[in-house]
């Protein structure tokens, strides 16, 4: 289990991409909404989807609004034994003293702590959390004297995983499964997204998402870093696209592409 710091913007960002901006989506306005219903009742939501949909952006954007001073973010390492969540959740806590070495040891302290203070805790990359776990941070739920808000966001199988559990499935209030951006959607963030793709004709942007991103912003991200740095300033020229660009950027995405005659010598 690691523990990630959310507390800096750039972190949003794919690459710390610069001159990156944080677009609303439908998507991530319904995230707010659960997250806030999920805060106020102290309930658990489940966010799942492919990755590179915006999940874990959308959840950390919201949650620097709706809880920035009792949000925990864990980071799950598949296969980490419940000893290890146990030990985590003590430090991200700051708990005093090192912590214990057996269960039922720290969920005394756990509870205490949580019973002290509301807490959301955000379980990331969820679907690496073992049958264990997931059972575990459900007992903790239960615990209605001591009941922290509990986010899971994970990969497609994640929601799977939770099946699994039919006693935390039936628990959890919301669920969510993100899906890549709309042709409309693109047309409509994309511009807002990056300076890059203001003035790009849509015919041309939706070629782009059909060929390489597919609606999918961490696909937009590393297409957009690879073009700025090629073109090396923060100010694009309205009149810099062309598609051999974008198909070179390709062939370094993917190494099964071959780049365009007459490009080897540079990007435009």
């Amino acid at each position: 289990m690691n523990t990630i710091d959310t507390t800096r913007p750039a972190i949003d960002h794919y690459l710390d991409l610069r001159g990156a901006h944080l677009v609303p989506t439908t998507a991530s306005r319904l995230t707010q909404r659960h997250l806030d219903v999920a805060i106020k009742e102290k309930a658990m939501f489940c966010m799942h989807g492919d990755v590179g949909l915006g999940k874990t952006l959308a959840v950390n954007n919201s949650l620097r609004d709706l809880a920035p001073t009792t949000t925990l973010w864990l980071e799950c390492r598949k296969g980490a034994q419940l000893i290890t969540l146990c030990s985590t959740l003590h430090r991200v806590l700051g708990l005093p003293g090192e912590p214990p070495g057996k269960v039922d040891a720290c969920t005394t302290l756990l509870e205490e702590a949580f019973a002290d203070q509301h807490r959301v805790l955000v379980c990331d990359e969820a679907q690496g959390l073992s049958k264990q776990c997931l059972d575990y941070l459900r007992m903790l739920w239960d615990k209605k004297h001591a009941r922290p808000t509990i986010i899971f966001v994970g990969g497609e199988n994640c929601l799977q995983r939770i099946r699994s559990r039919p006693a935390l499935f039936s628990r959890i209030l919301q669920f969510q499964q993100y899906q890549p951006l709309t042709p409309d959607e693109v047309l409509t963030t994309l511009p807002k997204y990056h300076a890059l793709w203001e003035n790009i004709p849509e015919p041309d942007l939706l070629w782009v998402n059909d060929v390489v991103c597919h609606g999918n912003f961490r696909n937009w991200a590393k297409v957009t870093f690879h073009i700025q740095h090629a073109l090396q300033h923060d100010e694009p020229a309205p009149s810099w696209f062309s598609r051999d660009t974008v198909r070179m950027v390709l062939s370094f995405l993917d190494t099964t592409v071959r780049g365009q005659p007459g490009l080897s010598q540079g990007y435009l």
